[in-house]
């Protein structure tokens, strides 16, 4: 029996975790396949992914009180991974063509309950034409999205292992390690302390700032009915496309990530007063890793913290003008490391809460604090996915949702195929709301790149 202690975005993705509410926060990742995987195959591949990422076949346990009451956990794994837990199989072929959209839809809804199953699972479908997909689902609180798409090849390579019926060598199972969050960050424990207090300084200006101009209540956020579905609207971009847009944002001094940034708070705000709702005011959580860059680090684990770009849009009004005003915010907040005093304050405030307290914090909140979340990871594309037998064609992510930000963009990249994954609550956005919010979105960048002189 393995136990490792929980960390703070461990215990966070936690918090972020209900069934009543319909919040999973467990993301899919959706691995389009030609080619049949033989389920045997795929269940001995897990069995050597849980010995190079043991967390994977973990549950969790409550130290000192009930699940509820306490406030430490540990990651708890058996020596023998649960495999009826961990692997789930289909047989679609001769089933109607739409069982699969189906099958995604229970998958996407599925929550795990971390205190009695692990926080991975693979569902295998066989599809008719020798095709299939694999689901790869997994808690949150197992690893962020760079973890897993670091993770994904070796997936494939115990796939190749045991289809060829030959043994990983022993290199290719050694256990990756899940390391400390303080890991990344190169600070002295004094350090720490101090950007710890001036963590409260960044609260502190926060409210300041929504106390002279309060932020606008969105439509995605007004409402706490989180109980529909996790439903995602994928886009495909073409490579030309989004070379195109890269040129556009980097003639107007800009680059790629800002100017998608931009375009989705500027596609929101349309969007948002075509329905009849005033913004004046609004913010964004975008995501940025903690793990150090020009050095080795691989970490099977959460290692993220977060800029906010916070924009007044009685003064900016299209991409043109929001994209340099969000650079000009992420750099003076790099400059004062705000996004690691809020990090450290906030890892000091929730380690020291309650599991049912920390909820009440996230699923309770009388007032929308952030608008809207992006995550952007194109720059860490997925190496591509194949075998003797078999090919990813392509791979999709969904993402749930938590209060209040019930649409969320994310953007992915395999092997060199860009997708926007525009993630909603079905309970309190359609798909038609969306695919519009998607449309507004495209013909904002189409503007944007014209206005640049691109083609």
């Amino acid at each position: 029996m393995g136990q490792l202690a929980f960390e703070y975005l461990d215990k966070a993705c936690l918090a972020a975790t209900s069934g009543p509410l319909g919040c999973s926060n467990a993301p899919t990742w959706e691995l389009m396949i030609d080619g049949q995987l033989p389920p045997d195959a795929v269940k001995q591949a897990l069995l050597w992914l849980c010995v190079a990422y043991p967390t994977c076949a973990a549950i969790v346990v409550p130290q000192g009180g009930t699940p509820d009451a306490a406030k430490n956990f540990v990651w708890s794994w058996p020596e023998k991974p649960p495999i009826e837990q961990l692997f789930e199989f289909h047989d679609l072929r001769n089933e109607p063509a739409n069982a699969v959209d189906d099958l995604r839809d229970v998958v996407h809804d599925r929550f795990l309950d971390l205190f009695s199953r692990p926080p991975l699972q693979l569902i295998l479908a066989w599809l008719p034409e020798n095709r299939s997909r694999l689901f790869v689902k997994q808690h949150h609180g197992l690893a962020d999205g760079r973890a897993m798409i670091e993770m994904l090849p070796d997936l494939a390579i115990f796939l190749n292992h045991a289809l060829a019926g030959t043994q990983p060598d022993a290199q290719q199972l050694v256990v990756i390690p899940r390391r400390h969050e303080l890991d990344a960050f190169d600070l002295t424990a004094g350090q720490r302390l101090l950007l710890l207090f001036a963590g409260i300084g960044e609260y502190v200006r926060s409210a300041f700032v929504t106390l002279r101009r309060p932020l606008s209540v969105l439509k995605q956020n007004a409402s706490l009915d989180y109980s529909g579905g996790n439903r995602t609207i994928h886009v495909p971009l073409s490579p030309l496309t989004l070379q195109t847009w890269k040129d556009a944002a980097k003639r107007a001094s800009g680059n790629l990530n800002w100017m998608m940034a931009a375009a989705f708070m500027v596609a929101n705000k349309r969007w948002n007063e075509a329905q009849g709702v005033p913004v004046t005011r609004m913010n964004a959580t975008t995501a940025a890793e903690t793990r150090p860059r020009g050095q080795p680090f691989r970490s099977f684990a959460n290692h993220l913290a977060f800029h906010i770009p916070d924009i007044d849009f009685t003064r900016f009004h299209a991409i043109a003008d929001v994209m340099p005003e969000i650079q000009r915010q992420v750099k003076e907040q790099n400059a004062r490391r705000a996004h690691l005093k809020r990090y450290l304050f906030e890892r000091w405030f929730a380690l020291t809460l309650k599991m049912v307290d920390f909820r009440k914090l996230l699923f309770a909140s009388p007032r929308t604090v952030v608008n809207l979340n992006f995550s952007n990871v194109l720059a860490i594309p997925i190496p591509r996915l194949h075998g003797p037998s078999w090919q990813v064609t392509d791979v999709r992510v969904s993402t749930p949702l938590i209060p209040r930000t019930a649409i969320v963009l994310t953007l992915t990249n395999y092997d060199g195929a860009a997708t926007l994954n525009f993630n909603y609550k079905a309970s309190v956005a359609t798909a038609a709301e969306v695919q519009a919010l998607i449309e507004v979105f495209q013909g904002e960048v189409a503007h944007f790149v014209a206005a640049q002189g691109a083609t």
